[in-house]
């Protein structure tokens, strides 16, 4: 009896002795106690592979642990720094075969804890990039430290908000791109991007639609410089021109007889003809060096490359691609020189880098500048000039129109045959509907938010985007059966999305209640003998017609659609959103001509 109390007394001192020991294990990497958070979220995802069923519900319940225990470490305010150290020295009393294991959770922990920090940076830097004024730049910093110092995950909850809002405008966002004529800033490809700037290309027109099949000749595209950037030298086999859209820098280019240098701001245009070697400096060093580029290439209609004769790997150098006995022969040099030259040694390939954008000092980009000139209006001579020199074409209160075509810029347009404009649309005013008689216009929204409204024949019913050769016939004379049956085509208008405004099309922009809407454009064929008719405004051509033309096409007495037509007489090309209510309430929904009227909403 004795014997058996004496078994059970060490057996209990035992398992005593067991749990003291467990307990004092909670310091050791792996074996946490139950209070330690990196536990927690161990428990809670092995519960999530117990009680989810299928991957998805797995992955969003682990999310959720995950999000509780950055929380939670958060609350804590646990410094990360000492967090590492205490871990390996944790690490030392594992055995020696588990310790580098130990230290390299260490380590990834440590580095996961570090990404706010790095976030923040970033975050700070864009705020230099993009920022102009003080005060918004200040306002931008302050955005930054709240949302990654006072609350680090906080961003990374906002972008899961974010994707979700996202999902639940799915189905709008789908009609907006099924819109043949509108082009999201999203469908431009990149074809560089890098550190230091990206360019990036627009799909070919008629992959969106065979009904833009007519301009797919042309290709467009965005290149963007950072603060003191020299993009490569390059020819391209097609003729292209040049819009600056934002920032300030040095374009210059060389052809076969001589060499051309521009110093260029927003609004001004330059035409790099084919085969010209170009290169780019941003002088500013703060803001991006931003242009549009509209591309008629010379070989393959829709296609252009570019070649680039200084370059290591991306891009290529294509003096390279000759043979050796070549290069030696037509440089008369050795081959050391052109293996350092074009092989590079290992610290001259450190410096120059790789890419088509290259960091420069400002000593640099100021001697690219010197001896440049600045284009101007009309008068300039050479390849460029400054579109936003001129007086507008159209102008008043609610916004401002400029026009260049090729009659007037015959140096510079005349070989792309295609005429440049720019409207810069006054908030919550509108560009009254028109329509051009035989140029189809390629219109960027380059700053703002807005909308825009367009008639056309060809959606009047549903129609395939992809289409063989037969069923696009089909629908043609199906078009040609139906003429007369019209559909508005709607689409929201951000910065850096594309509209295309087909030649005969009536249509109308408008700017939202909050921003201006600044639009660039490019008139493709035809931009010479081009002309814009307004369908209302002070200068519509309804003013003009006869009056029994009114009578008989509107079934309603002339003095009727003079009122309608002639309502405005002081407004003329751009008119304010606002003005239209009071008129709407005056004529009532019983009007005849609303029907005419519904697709601009402007009456």
């Amino acid at each position: 009896m004795v014997r058996n109390k004496s078994v059970f007394v060490v057996l209990l001192f035992s398992l005593f002795l067991s749990f003291g020991l467990l307990c004092s294990a909670k310091d050791f990497p792996g074996r946490r106690s139950e209070d330690d958070p990196q536990q927690r979220y161990e428990d809670c995802r092995k519960r999530c592979q117990l009680e989810t069923r299928g991957q998805t519900e797995q992955d969003k319940c682990e999310d959720k642990c995950e999000a509780q225990f950055k929380e939670e470490q958060q609350r804590h305010g646990e410094d990360p720094q000492r967090r590492y150290q205490d871990c390996r020295q944790h690490c030392q009393q594992e055995e020696r075969r588990l310790r580098p294991h130990c230290e390299q959770s260490c380590r990834e922990q440590y580095e996961k804890q570090q990404q706010p920090d790095k976030r923040f940076k970033e975050c700070q830097q864009r705020c230099q990039w993009q920022e102009k004024r003080p005060e918004g730049k200040q306002q931008c910093v302050k955005e930054c430290r709240e949302q990654y110092q006072e609350d680090p995950w906080k961003g990374e909850r906002e972008n899961k908000w974010r994707e979700e809002e996202e999902e639940e405008s799915d189905e709008g966002e789908q009609q907006q791109r099924n819109n043949p004529y509108y082009f999201h800033r999203r469908s431009f490809q990149e074809r560089f991007r890098e550190e230091h700037g990206n360019f990036r290309v627009l799909q070919r027109f008629a992959d969106k639609h065979h009904l833009l099949r007519g301009i797919n000749e042309f290709r467009i595209a965005i290149l963007e410089a950072n603060p003191n950037t020299f993009v490569l030298p390059h020819h391209c086999d097609a003729e292209k021109i040049y819009v600056v859209t934002n920032g300030r820098g040095t374009i210059t280019f060389v052809t076969h007889e001589n060499k051309e240098s521009y110093n260029v701001v927003p609004g001004v245009v330059v035409r790099i003809p084919a085969g010209s070697t170009v290169y780019l400096a941003n002088q500013d060093n703060r803001e991006k060096l931003t242009i549009a580029v509209l591309h008629r290439p010379v070989n393959n209609p829709g296609q252009f490359q570019k070649f680039f004769p200084a370059g290591q790997e991306n891009p290529q150098s294509y003096l390279r691609i000759f043979s050796r006995e070549i290069l030696e022969a037509v440089f008369n040099t050795r081959s050391e020189q052109l293996d350092e030259l074009f092989g590079g040694r290992q610290s001259h390939r450190r410096q120059q880098g790789q890419g088509m954008f290259r960091k420069a000092s400002q000593e640099q980009v100021r001697a690219l500048s010197q001896g440049a000139t600045s284009p101007r209006g009309k008068g300039s001579e050479g390849y460029a000039f400054n579109l936003l020199s001129q007086t507008p074409r159209y102008s008043n209160q609610n916004g401002r129109f400029y026009e260049a075509c090729p009659r007037n810029f015959q140096q510079q347009l005349r070989e792309v045959d295609s005429s440049v404009v720019a409207c810069e649309i006054n908030k919550g005013s509108i560009f009254v509907p028109h329509y051009n008689s035989k140029a189809t216009f390629v219109v960027l929204v380059t700053e703002g938010n807005g909308h825009v409204e367009m008639v056309c024949p060809h959606l009047s019913r549903q129609s395939s985007h992809w289409s063989s050769r037969e069923e696009e016939e089909q629908e043609e004379q199906e078009d040609e059966r139906r003429s007369g049956q019209y559909k508005r085509v709607r689409a929201q208008l951000s910065t850096g999305d594309l509209f295309v405004v087909p030649a005969g099309h009536p249509v109308t922009f408008v700017a939202s209640q909050n921003e201006d809407l600044g639009l660039l454009g490019f008139g493709l064929y035809n931009g010479q003998d081009n002309k814009r008719i307004f369908v209302a405004g002070k200068t519509n051509n309804v003013r003009q017609w006869d009056r029994q033309a009114k009578e008989l096409a509107f079934g309603v007495e002339s003095r009727l659609v003079d009122e309608v037509f002639n309502n405005n007489p002081q407004e003329s090309y751009f008119v304010s959103g606002q003005s239209r209510r009071g008129f709407d309430e005056r004529r009532g929904s019983n009007n005849p001509l609303s029907s005419f009227l519904d697709f601009a909403r402007l009456f």
